[in-house]
C-alpha cells in the first residue's frame, strides 16, 4: 500500500501499530475488488477514479476513527521521525539546577512516560515560567529527546499553555541581556560554587574586583553546560578569559588561547564526580579585551 497523509498523520505508520485495523482495511479492499469483478463489464476509467477517491477517503476516516479508539499515536524512536501534536495536562515543575528546565508531571501517563520535558522554542505569549507550580494544559509537538541537552526521554515543543485550576502566577524571570559591565572596571575574578550531584543545585556565582563584589553578577559572567556535560565559563561584554583555576579533578583549562576572543574557561564536572568530587570550587579571571 502506498503511503498516504490525512489530517497530518501517516496512514501506513498508524496502521503498522494497529493490526486489527489492517484486517479491517483488507476486508474493505477485498469487498471493492469483488464488486468490480462481478458487476459485468469493466468500469470506465473516470468512474474507477471516482470510486477509488471515495474508497481512499472512507479508509482514511476509518483509520482515523480506529486510531482514536485505540489511543493517540506516539513517536517512533526507531523509524523515521514523525511530528505529532498532543494536548497534555499535569503539574509544571521548574528545575533550578545547573541545567534549568521545565518538567510536566503528567496526570496520566502518555507514550509510556510519567513526565515530559517542556520547551518553549520561539513561542510568543505568556512565558511558561509564570505557571511554575501550577496544574497546566499544554499543546504542541512531542518527540524523543535528541541530545544530552534534554533532561528527560521525551519533550514537547509548547505552542499554547494555560492553567487548568486555581493558579497563583509567579513573576517572570528577570532579564539581564541589557545589563553591561561597569566601564571603570578593567579586570575581575569569577568564583563558581558547583554541587554536581542529584537534585537541583544552581551554580552560585561571586564576582569580585579588589575585594568588592560586583552586581548583578550576570553582567560579568555566564556559563554553558554542553550536552556532553562539559562546563564553560564566559566573561561579560568587552572582556576575555585570563586565568582558569579550581578543583583539580574538574580539570580547569582554557578552551582556546588565553585572552583570545574565542577562549572560555573549561571544566569537566562529570570527571570530577567520577573521582568522588561533587562539591566543586571553580573559577576564572577576566580582563578587558582592549
Amino acid at each position: 500500500m502506498e503511503r498516504g497523509d490525512f489530517s497530518g498523520f501517516s496512514v501506513t505508520r498508524q496502521l503498522e501499530s494497529h493490526p486489527a485495523q489492517i484486517s479491517m482495511l483488507s476486508l474493505a479492499m477485498s469487498a471493492v475488488q469483488d464488486r468490480l469483478r462481478f458487476n459485468g463489464p469493466p468500469i470506465a476509467p473516470l468512474c474507477y477514479i471516482r470510486h477509488m477517491r471515495f474508497f481512499l477517503l472512507a479508509c482514511a476516516l476509518a483509520v482515523s476513527a480506529a486510531v482514536s479508539a485505540f489511543g493517540q499515536a506516539c513517536p517512533n524512536q526507531t523509524g523515521p521521525s514523525v511530528q505529532l501534536d498532543r494536548t497534555l495536562e499535569g503539574q509544571l515543575v521548574f528545575h533550578d539546577g545547573i541545567r534549568k528546565w521545565f518538567e510536566l508531571k503528567l496526570d496520566e501517563p502518555q507514550c509510556e512516560q510519567t513526565s515530559i520535558q517542556l520547551i518553549e522554542g520561539e513561542r510568543a505569549g505568556t512565558p511558561m515560567e509564570v505557571f511554575r507550580g501550577c496544574r497546566v494544559r499544554s499543546q504542541g509537538r512531542i518527540d524523543f529527546s535528541p541530545t544530552g541537552y534534554y533532561s528527560l526521554e521525551m519533550y514537547q515543543d509548547v505552542r499554547v499553555i494555560e492553567s487548568v485550576a486555581k493558579c497563583e502566577r509567579q513573576s517572570p524571570f528577570p532579564g539581564y541581556s541589557k545589563v553591561k559591565p561597569d566601564k571603570a572596571i578593567r579586570e575581575y575574578r569569577v568564583d563558581m560554587h558547583v554541587i554536581y550531584g542529584a537534585g537541583d543545585h544552581p551554580i552560585v556565582f561571586r564576582v569580585t574586583y579588589a575585594g568588592m563584589e560586583l552586581r548583578p553578577w550576570q553582567a560579568y559572567a555566564s556559563y554553558w553546560l554542553t550536552g556532553g556535560l562539559v562546563l564553560y565559563g564566559l566573561c561579560g561584554d568587552g572582556f576575555v578569559v585570563d586565568n582558569v583555576f579550581g578543583t583539580p579533578e574538574a580539570r580547569p583549562d582554557h578552551f582556546d588561547e588565553p585572552r583570545s576572543s574565542g577562549d572560555m574557561a573549561m571544566f569537566d564536572p562529570e570527571r570530577a564526580a567520577a573521582a568522588g568530587k561533587k562539591d566543586l570550587r571553580l573559577g576564572y579571571s577576566c580582563v578587558r579585551s582592549q
